[in-house]
């Protein structure tokens, strides 16, 4: 039996008011894994990105990746877009990839949102996690929510929310301290 259309509109209005209430609006809080009951190895993430090739990040050992879980629709995220495609410029060539891994948007809408702040489709790597599988095994809590994962797999800590200042030395200090090991 089809959904009549008001019980539509507020199936979809009670849907994005739960997907929001994921997106962290305070700043990131910085947490080892162990605080967060995560194992110290960086679960497997194979996703394609927006041109259909398979990402794995196994094939990033040697390399600094931070990990980064958004969406769109998420303002934090958006917001801190930007500073991740900075990051990614400023320290590709020492060894850090960023990964953009974005949470169950069709690839239109992605490409709008870019378009519409003025990103090329190739500043970051954007992984499309259709189903939050990738999302729930990494046990993101909330967007965004960003792990950086040294060299060797582990991962070092996860920012928890958005990173409001990724270029104070907070942050870039321990980007650069894994680049250096």
């Amino acid at each position: 039996m089809p959904i009549n259309k008001p019980a539509r509109e507020l199936t979809l209005a009670l849907a994005f008011s739960l997907l929001a209430l994921m997106c962290f609006s305070a700043h990131a809080e910085w947490r080892p894994p162990a605080q967060l009951g995560l194992s110290p190895n960086a679960p497997p993430l194979q996703l394609n990105n927006l041109a259909g090739k398979s990402i794995d990040i196994a094939n990033f050992k040697g390399k600094v990746v931070v990990v980064n879980f958004w969406a769109s629709w998420c303002e934090p995220c958006r917001e801190e877009f930007e500073e991740l495609s900075q990051l990614q410029e400023n320290y590709s060539a020492k060894g850090l990839v960023v990964l953009a891994v974005n949470l169950a948007e069709m690839k239109p809408r992605i490409m709008q949102f870019l378009k519409g702040n003025g990103f090329s489709e190739n500043s970051i790597e954007i992984l499309l996690d259709r189903n939050s599988t990738t999302y729930k095994s990494w046990k993101a809590r909330g967007l965004p929510t960003t792990f950086l994962v040294s060299k060797s797999g582990k991962i070092e800590g996860v920012w928890i929310g958005a990173i409001e200042n990724i270029d104070s030395n907070e942050v870039k200090g321990r980007i650069e301290v894994l680049l250096r090991q």
